[in-house]
């Protein structure tokens, strides 16, 4: 698809950035699909590396909450200043950082919300989420103690799933994981329900229009946190949409071009109705038909 139909074409007058943000211990590669078709729209795509990853452990653990918002948001506010306006998404802890990031940002068109991580309630989630709060009391256990992902790692895709095996393996031997760290610390994961609760507390504060995508077969993080994320957002605006026939990487499981797809439509969407609201000449500021 090259945007030149109507039915993708973007508002002509305006240019469109969008910004994607990967999940704990992921990697931007985890968005690569979704940034591809977008770019063949005629976007602006941006997929950061978020604060302290795409190394190891220790660095990971050397960031908290604080940092990757902050990540999130100065790659928001680059990409704002190239472009008229700014659709934001992310997967899992990503989804979390966008709709933080796109509060009181007038540049910010629209929100998309993929596999949000409330909590991990799946039934290939960490038994040690009850223990999480020790780690306030015992920082050090923050560094002790962890969880190694095993297959599928959120992902129906078999493929995928021999390939990643192959990285945890190489990463193991000390090669480098384009995939990623597949051991979560209990110290980035108490960061994590940290950033959860700064979610809870602002999401009331979210206005522009939303998209909130989950699997109703994610092992991680069951469909229900979607459903209460979009009780807790504050947008007019906002959508649910739930598949099935993936996993919580929905960005690169077997539909992912579904994904990529009504990510599009979204983006392609606000573009129009950023251009209504009177930022572009009244004359050009249509619907596609």
């Amino acid at each position: 698809m090259t945007g030149n139909t109507k039915e993708s074409a973007l508002c002509p007058d305006l240019k469109t950035g969008v910004l994607l943000m990967h999940g704990l211990t992921g990697m931007p590669s985890e968005m690569r699909p979704v940034a591809k078709h977008l770019t063949q729209l005629g976007c602006e795509v941006v997929c950061p590396l978020l604060p302290g990853h795409g190394a190891t452990h220790i660095e990971l653990l050397d960031t908290g909450w604080k940092d990757w918002l902050e990540g999130a948001q100065t790659s928001l506010a680059d990409l704002a200043q190239r472009c008229d306006h700014v659709v934001v998404g992310g997967l899992s802890m990503g989804a979390m950082l966008a709709a933080l990031s796109s509060i009181n940002n007038p540049k910010v068109s629209g929100l998309m919300m993929l596999s949000t991580t409330l909590r991990y309630d799946g039934k290939a989630s960490s038994p040690m989420q009850v223990l999480l709060p020790l780690v306030d009391l015992l920082p050090i256990l923050g560094r002790k103690f962890w969880w190694t992902e095993e297959p599928p790692y959120g992902l129906k895709d078999e493929r995928l799933q021999r390939m990643i095996t192959k990285q945890v393996e190489a990463a193991a031997r000390g090669e480098n994981n384009e995939f990623g760290l597949f051991r979560t610390y209990a110290g980035s994961l108490r960061q994590l329900h940290k950033l959860v609760g700064q979610l809870r507390k602002r999401a009331h504060e979210v206005t522009c229009p939303a998209l909130v995508i989950h699997s109703l077969e994610d092992t991680m993080t069951t469909h229900k946190n979607a459903i209460e994320m979009c009780e807790l957002l504050g947008s007019q605006d906002k959508s649910l949409l739930l598949l099935s026939g993936c996993d919580h990487v929905l960005t690169l499981d077997l539909r992912k071009r579904d994904v990529a797809n009504q990510i599009g439509k979204f983006v392609v969407e606000q573009s129009w109705k950023f251009a209504q609201k009177g930022k572009v000449r009244p004359e050009t500021a249509a619907l596609p038909a």
